[in-house]
C-alpha cells in the first residue's frame, strides 16, 4: 500500500484530477457553509466573510473544482489522453488553493489569483480536445471557458470596474453549471439507470435532449439580459417542462432501490424545480433567493454528491455500491437544501434555527463524505490499474 506525502506529486491523489479536487471540494464545503452561516447570524464577529465571499466561493470555489476534477477526469475518457497528472495536477491544485485564500486578501489580489483558475482549466480541456479532433465535447470547454468569464466579471464588478451587480455573474454561472448538468446528464443518465437498476426502461430522446440544451440557455440568456417578464418566465417554463419530460423518460421510478442512481435523478428533479420557479421569479411571485439556492445548493450540489461518489468509485477499481455513508449523504444533501428554503419564509430566531440546520445538514453530508472516500482518492486504484 503506497503512503506517500501529499506533498510528493508522484502520490497517488495526483494520479488523475478527480482525486485532489473531490476531496478539497468536500472538505471546502464541509467548513465554508457554516463560517458564512456564523458570520451572518453574528456568533463569528471576526470572521473575515460576507455575503460575497459567500455567494462567489460556493459556486467558483467550491463547484468549480468539481467541475475541474471531474472534466480533467472525464477528458481523458473522451480523448485518450492524458490529462494533467503529477507535477501539473499539483499546480492546478495550488492555484485553487491559492484562490481561497486570496479571497481573504485585498480585491485586486483576489482578481488576480482566484481569475486565472478557470481559464487554465478551459485551456486544458481545448487542448486536449482539439488534439484529439474530438469536436463533440468542445460545447462543455464553451461552457468552462464561459464559467471563467464569468468569475472575471464578478471580480471587475466587485472592484467597482463595471457597473454590474457581482451577483448577476454568480447567477450566470449558476444557470451555466445547470447546463452543464443538462449536457453530460443526458447522455449518462439512460445509460447509469440501464446498467444499474435491472428491469429499467430508460429513453433517449436526441431532439428532446437538444430541445433541453436550447430552452435552458435562451431561459438564462433572458434572465441575464432582463428580457420582459413574460418572456423570461415562458422560456424558464417550457424549459423546466420538457426537463421534466426528459426525466421521466430514464425511467426514475425505477431507481429507488439503488442509491447511486436514484441520488441523481432526485438532484436532477431538484434541478427542474429550480427552472420552473426561475420563471415564477420572473413574474415577482418568488424570491431570487429561492430559486438560486434550489438550483444551487438542491439541484447543483445534489448532483455534485451523486457523481462525486460514483466517479470516484468507478475511477479507483472499486463496486458501484453505496454503503452507509453515501445513503446518509445523499439523505441529507436535499434535506439541508431544503432547510435552506424553509429559512427563507421565516423569520427571527425561527429563521436563524432553520438556517444553522441547513449549515449542519450540508456540512455533514460532506463529511461523511471525506470519511468513507479520503482513504480510496488518497490511495492506488483497489484494481491496480493506472489512474
Amino acid at each position: 500500500m503506497e503512503r506517500l506525502s501529499p506533498l510528493n506529486a508522484d502520490a497517488p491523489v495526483y494520479r488523475l484530477g478527480f482525486r485532489p479536487f473531490y476531496l478539497l471540494a468536500a472538505a471546502f464545503a464541509a467548513v465554508a457553509v457554516p463560517a458564512w452561516v456564523a458570520a451572518y447570524l453574528g456568533t463569528w464577529s471576526g470572521a473575515p466573510v460576507d455575503l460575497l465571499w459567500h455567494v462567489h466561493e460556493m459556486t467558483f470555489g467550491f463547484a468549480g473544482a468539481v467541475v475541474a476534477g471531474f472534466l480533467l477526469t472525464a477528458v481523458q475518457n473522451w480523448t485518450g489522453m492524458p490529462t494533467p497528472h503529477g507535477r501539473p495536477l499539483q499546480g492546478l491544485v495550488a492555484l485553487w488553493l491559492a484562490g481561497r485564500m486570496a479571497a481573504l486578501a485585498p480585491p485586486v489580489a483576489f482578481a488576480l489569483v482566484d481569475g486565472a483558475f478557470l481559464f487554465v482549466v478551459a485551456a486544458v480541456l481545448l487542448h486536449l480536445l482539439l488534439k484529439a479532433n474530438n469536436r463533440r465535447n468542445l460545447p462543455v470547454f464553451g461552457v468552462v471557458l464561459l464559467l471563467a468569464v464569468c468569475n472575471t466579471v464578478f471580480h471587475l464588478a466587485h472592484l467597482g470596474i463595471v457597473a454590474v451587480s457581482p451577483l448577476a455573474p454568480v447567477h450566470g454561472a449558476i444557470l451555466l453549471i445547470a447546463l452543464l448538468i443538462t449536457l453530460i446528464g443526458g447522455r449518462v443518465a439512460p445509460m447509469f439507470t440501464r446498467n444499474g437498476a435491472p428491469g429499467s426502461k430508460p429513453r433517449q430522446n436526441g431532439k428532446l435532449d437538444l430541445a433541453c440544451v436550447i430552452a435552458l440557455a435562451v431561459a438564462a440568456l433572458c434572465w441575464l439580459a432582463g428580457a420582459p417578464a413574460w418572456l423570461t418566465a415562458g422560456t424558464a417554463w417550457l424549459a423546466a417542462m420538457l426537463h421534466a419530460v426528459r426525466l421521466a423518460l430514464w425511467d426514475p421510478l425505477a431507481t429507488w432501490r439503488v442509491p447511486l442512481l436514484w441520488s441523481f435523478h432526485l438532484s436532477y428533479a431538484l434541478l427542474v424545480g429550480g427552472i420552473a420557479l426561475l420563471g415564477f421569479a420572473a413574474v415577482g411571485l418568488v424570491g431570487t433567493s429561492t430559486v438560486f439556492h434550489l438550483l444551487a445548493a438542491g439541484g447543483m450540489t445534489g448532483m455534485i454528491g451523486a457523481m462525486i461518489t460514483r466517479t470516484a468509485l468507478g475511477h479507483t477499481g472499486r463496486m458501484l455500491r453505496a454503503t452507509g455513508a453515501e445513503k446518509i449523504m445523499f439523505v441529507l444533501l436535499p434535506a439541508g437544501a431544503l432547510a435552506r428554503l424553509a429559512a427563507n419564509g421565516l423569520a427571527g430566531t425561527a429563521r436563524e434555527h432553520t438556517l444553522l440546520l441547513s449549515a449542519a445538514l450540508w456540512s455533514a453530508a460532506f463529511l461523511f463524505y471525506l470519511w468513507r472516500y479520503v482513504p480510496f482518492l488518497t490511495r492506488a486504484r483497489a484494481d491496480g490499474r493506472p489512474g
